[in-house]
């Protein structure tokens, strides 16, 4: 049976999800830092044995800083939106810069655009290319039941749109027309604080 864990990560607290089923999982948003590599590597080795795809929903650092040691742990791969790849490889422009850190640039294994279909397991997830956060922000929707949406949305919220390349417009575009559309029962796992759910967040957004 498919599962969801959250592990809150990072100065920021960073939502990372792993989603898993016998033995096997993928990571969204792998935020964690450095000094938290050890306990994360440990709990994620109790739920499975295999990571092979991490899916990046934007390229913030608080979203991305653990990409490395997860490809050196799992032999896992990279994926994101190709219109975010500038950030995995600057360090001024996924906010690295902002937190006083370093970061070694990081190639992505591969790209993943609006529409496509991903087989894991039984399961299929849908990419939805919800920009505006960052132009190449993605949502990952699960069994058409749970919808990861990275900083595009949260409980009472949306992301900001102050940073480099995001667009208020463009993002309020994509909440009202690819995630506010879906079922009033597809729950929101964001990127940061609590669950929410379609029906909860259409409150927000009247009309």
């Amino acid at each position: 049976m498919m599962d969801v864990k959250t592990f809150v990560v990072g100065f920021i607290e960073t939502n990372m999800y792993l989603i898993y089923e016998n033995k096997n999982g993928i990571i969204v948003d792998p935020g964690f830092i450095e000094s938290e590599a050890e306990f994360i590597i440990k709990k994620l080795k109790e739920e499975v044995s295999d990571i092979p795809m991490v899916i990046l929903t934007h390229c913030h650092f608080d979203h991305i800083s653990g990409c490395e040691i997860l490809k050196k742990e799992f032999n896992s791969k990279i994926y994101c939106h190709r219109f975010d790849e500038e950030k995995l490889l600057d360090e001024q422009k996924n906010g690295a810069l902002f937190f006083g850190l370093s970061w070694n640039p990081l190639r992505p294994d591969g790209y993943l655009e609006d529409g496509e279909i991903i087989s894991f397991a039984k399961q299929k997830l849908k990419i939805l290319h919800t920009p505006g956060h960052t132009s190449g922000g993605i949502s990952i929707l699960l069994d058409n039941k749970h919808l990861f949406s990275g900083d595009t949305i949260f409980k009472d919220g949306i992301g900001r749109t102050d940073l480099y390349d995001g667009d208020y417009d463009v993002e309020i575009n994509s909440i009202v027309n690819k995630i506010l559309t879906l079922p009033d029962d597809t729950i929101i796992y964001p990127g940061h604080g609590r669950k929410t759910s379609v029906r909860e967040e259409k409150k927000n957004f009247p009309g």
